[in-house]
């Protein structure tokens, strides 16, 4: 097999993963181990088919793995992180070089920084009195209910 054609086909399942895990954490508030393991597990196969495998490649990688997982876990520890999150950030991180991981890490924390800010500003609509941040709700409650 191509081994451009497998590194493809790897990114392709690191994304199908990746999807997975936002659908899960979006529906849920959980990011599954069982997506995060084979996308940790699936790393190697990466750095196969993109640099080969050596002892420097792989102590690169699991370094880079490593940072990134004791990085987030201090965001763990001041609960400002889920321990998924964690698993799953070092999990991608194994997969790139620490550029990449850099950009990753970038863009990943000006999206968390919106999606807060919606979040926050969406509870904070629905805490002020005689307003309704979702006015369609009213439309399923019953007469009389408030």
């Amino acid at each position: 097999m191509n081994s451009l054609f497998f590194a493809y086909a790897l990114l392709g399942g690191l994304a199908i993963g990746l999807l997975i895990s936002v659908y899960t954490d979006i529906r849920y508030r959980l990011i599954l181990n069982k997506v995060t393991l084979p996308i940790a597990l699936a790393a190697p196969l990466y750095w196969a088919a993109t640099e080969g495998l050596s002892f420097p490649i792989i102590g690169y990688h699991l370094a880079i793995g490593a940072a990134v997982f004791a990085l987030f876990s201090l965001f763990f520890i001041m609960k400002a992180m889920g321990g998924g999150d964690v698993k799953l950030f070092a999990a991608v991180a194994l997969w790139f070089p620490i550029q990449k991981v850099f950009q990753l890490l970038f863009i990943a924390s000006i999206i968390g920084l919106a999606v807060t800010i919606v979040f926050f500003i969406i509870h904070r609509l629905r805490k002020m009195p005689g307003k309704r941040a979702f006015p369609m709700v009213s439309l399923f409650r019953s007469p009389g209910s408030g």
